[in-house]
């Protein structure tokens, strides 16, 4: 799925004050002027507003933040959080970003944390509450325990259609598992494109989908209702199915309430919350943003066609560390799992490569291994002072080999784990995958082609021959490399084709940088011997029979070849 890059919609993260590791929120923003606040309810993202932040632009400069344990910001770290823990969550987010003085638009679930941290000391100046659940008591937790299945990836992927049945069945019953005619919602079905972004976010939050979601259910507002003192707004749609809710709101009893009755009209929507906003947002801000240097970050690099995530952990103490950066392809799964083999070793950069997961696909006719290596050397300029040593796993081995010739100042030496076979192109890798709103097939598509991918080369070969000697990926490693797979169902293929297209023995010969080819008897590798006959300077790296000790072996590898360039340039 495109989100579809805008030149007024950017992605970025704030760092914030927690205990032990500080705290990754991330957020969108949109526009210019005055500041407003959105915020999502759950299981959404941030991604929920990009249609309302792109309507909001014209006339305000818009922040949409992910909840803690949504979207892409990291969870809190407390066992069982409750509603005031995600307000004082926010008000720390607000705080970082400057945003501390602004509007606040919330809905459903985060209504309620928006009047918590107002009700609290917040100093927004308005809250503008959509969906406000207030009922005579809260959930009891045998309801909350059946509402909130736990999210639980097994290997099989069998999981996948119990969770596509909920998604769906969340949109026309509620309590979503009481499927009966008088619990069905009364609202038109939500289009094709809602619903795949909706089981995008509740794929992001995964097991933490009930974090705030919960929370909500076992929290009543109503002494925040009474105890706010900020002009708060408490209004609903009457096709929301918390619009008889309303009548609840003791606006009798405290004048900072006041409540609004709206039709069903999308445009009269967005009207009220442009007008309610309008005069009481805040001015400019001065941003605080996510340290690239940290021992763990993620964050976006910024490129002419969108933004490219990327992520850094591992052993940042010793300086004469040369990072590692690591590619694979069509997803990260496999970059992932190196990043922590070799994270107690060195510093370790993994990123999406352009139309995976986060990172914006490249526009129509310009995504070439060229370019995607472009894009990677601008991230390591942007990141490291020096070059790194590149790892480029199978599939995404050409990319790498292209960002050695082309960036040879960047790219202290490469290592090859694999790679398909010279000038052959293989369509099969990368078949289309269509949104299935009924069955939720392109979920189970995936699953089964990372699942494949981690015991047969190519995925789709289930020959004896093709069989490799790792094991299945951890489910939840799996779940992870779906999501990213989810969010770019259109183009999470661009990099393999690309690859493949630069595949060719003269793009290889081009390779002036030091190279350690790795050779055993995974299928992948099959073409190791063709590689190092095509670079004669390359070395040869036996694959140990333990895997668990590749990583440092390899490690030793890269440092012998870097030595070894450092003496050639010296004589």
């Amino acid at each position: 799925m495109r989100e579809g890059y805008s030149a007024s919609i950017t992605r970025s993260y704030v760092s914030v004050p927690a205990a032990g590791t500080p705290r990754m929120v991330h957020y969108r923003v949109a526009g210019s002027g005055s500041n407003i606040v959105l915020l999502h309810d759950s299981p959404r993202s941030s991604r929920l507003h990009l249609p309302l932040m792109k309507m909001l632009a014209s006339r305000f400069r818009v922040f949409a933040l992910d909840t803690p344990g949504y979207g892409n910001s990291d969870p809190l770290d407390i066992e069982a959080p409750t509603i005031p823990d995600f307000a004082q969550a926010l008000g720390t987010a607000l705080e970082a970003l400057g945003l501390s003085e602004a509007p606040i638009y919330a809905t459903h679930t985060s209504a309620k944390i928006a009047l918590a941290l107002a009700a609290r000391g917040g100093r927004m100046p308005m809250l503008l509450l959509d969906g406000l659940s207030i009922p005579d008591q809260p959930a009891d937790d045998e309801f909350i325990k059946a509402y909130m299945r736990p999210f639980a990836p097994e290997p099989t992927g069998a999981w996948l259609a119990a969770e596509w049945s909920r998604t769906r069945d969340m949109v026309r019953w509620f309590p979503w598992f009481a499927c009966t005619p008088d619990r069905r919602i009364a609202a038109e079905p939500p289009s094709p494109l809602w619903l795949e972004d909706y089981g995008i976010d509740l794929f992001s939050a995964g097991p933490h989908y009930a974090d705030a979601y919960s929370a909500a259910m076992r929290w009543s507002p109503m002494e925040d209702l009474l105890a706010v003192r900020v002009p708060t707004i408490v209004g609903a749609r009457e096709d929301d199915v918390l619009f008889p809710q309303l009548a609840k709101v003791p606006c009798d009893r405290n004048p900072a309430l006041s409540v609004q009755r709206l039709g069903t009209d999308r445009a009269a929507w967005i009207e009220w919350i442009g007008q309610s906003l309008a005069g009481v947002a805040s001015g400019d801000r001065t941003a605080i943003t996510a340290d690239t240097r940290s021992s763990d970050a993620r964050g976006y690099l910024a490129l002419d066609h969108g933004q490219l995530h990327w992520s850094r952990s591992g052993h940042l103490s010793a300086k004469e560390r040369r990072p590692l950066l690591i590619l694979s392809a069509p997803s990260t799964l496999e970059a992932s799992r190196w990043a922590r083999a070799f994270a107690p070793i060195r510093p370790v950069i993994v990123p999406d490569l352009p139309g995976f997961g986060d990172s914006d696909p490249l526009p129509s006719g310009g995504a070439t291994a060229d370019a995607i290596a472009d894009a990677l050397a601008a991230l390591v300029d942007a990141l490291e002072s020096d070059a790194c040593d590149v790892m480029a796993i199978g599939l995404a081995a050409p990319i790498g080999a292209r960002m050695a010739a082309r960036w040879p100042d960047r790219v202290a030496s490469l290592v090859t784990w694999g790679a398909p076979a010279l000038a052959e192109a293989d369509a099969a890798l990368i078949p289309e995958i269509a949104f299935d709103p009924v069955g939720g097939s392109h979920l189970h598509r995936f699953w089964h082609m990372l699942r494949d991918g981690c015991v047969q080369w190519p995925w789709h070969d289930a020959r004896p021959e093709a069989a490799r000697s790792g094991e299945i990926a951890d489910p939840d490693e799996l779940h992870r490399a779906l999501t990213g797979m989810l969010k770019q169902r259109i183009d999470y293929g661009q990099a393999i084709a690309a690859a493949m297209a630069a595949n060719q023995p003269s793009d290889w010969q081009e390779v002036q940088v030091p190279v350690v080819v790795a050779v055993g008897d995974d299928p992948s590798m099959a073409c190791a011997t063709a590689l190092l006959a095509l670079l004669p300077d390359a070395k040869a790296f036996r694959v140990p029979q333990d895997h668990a000790i590749a990583a440092a072996a390899l490690d030793q590898a890269l440092a012998m070849a870097s030595g070894r360039a450092q003496a050639e340039a010296i004589s």
